[in-house]
């Protein structure tokens, strides 16, 4: 059984285009863990899943990153940011229009991401403050005050989008809101 779950990921990261060195090709390690286990190198198989687990998870992440648009109602992305620690991934981009600024803030993957976005929705779902509203079939927080817009997204994927300005007006950043591909990020990170 496990001989055929391992050739089964091997065969499914074959045929992905992968957009690393040589040696860090998801393919290749993959199949290398797989070859390790069938060859009962216990320890070098664990040494190379993780490998092809982190290539495969920087895939994923590499595809979610394109669904930040370069341009959103006027407002133009400057370059993306994004990081991974202990299974989470966190992506942030910010939009500029003039000396506006909105940013944009993906949090998830991995069970800390899942955890905090649980926390996040248990606090809503308690009377936490803001409007909930549906935008693309996901609930979105509007937690706005004087001081800042702010707009949070609870992912299906269990991760977190947050959408906020301190300097741009509420319904610009509402427009805004509606038109980021939450539906496809959330998608993509499944």
């Amino acid at each position: 059984m496990y001989r055929r779950m391992t050739l089964c990921l091997a065969a499914a990261v074959a045929f992905t285009t992968p957009a690393f060195a040589q040696d860090d090709n998801p393919g290749k390690v993959c199949r290398e863990a797989a070859r390790l286990f069938d060859e009962d190198d216990i320890e070098g198989a664990i040494e190379e899943a993780r490998w092809c687990l982190e290539a495969l998870e920087q895939l994923q992440q590499q595809a979610a990153g394109q669904l930040f648009p370069d341009e959103i109602n006027g407002f133009v992305g400057n370059e993306l940011q994004s990081q991974s620690t202990m299974g989470m991934r966190i992506m942030e981009r910010e939009y500029v229009q003039g000396n506006q600024l909105i940013n944009v803030t993906y949090t998830g993957g991995g069970a800390a991401a899942g955890g905090l976005a649980a926390i996040a929705r248990m606090g809503m779902n308690m009377g936490g403050t803001g409007k909930k509203m549906r935008i693309q079939r996901r609930t979105v927080i509007d937690m706005s005050d004087a001081q800042q817009v702010e707009f949070s997204v609870s992912m299906k994927s269990g991760g977190m989008l947050n959408i906020t300005s301190s300097n741009v007006d509420h319904d610009t950043v509402l427009a805004f809101v509606k038109d980021f591909p939450i539906a496809e990020l959330d998608d993509a990170s499944q």
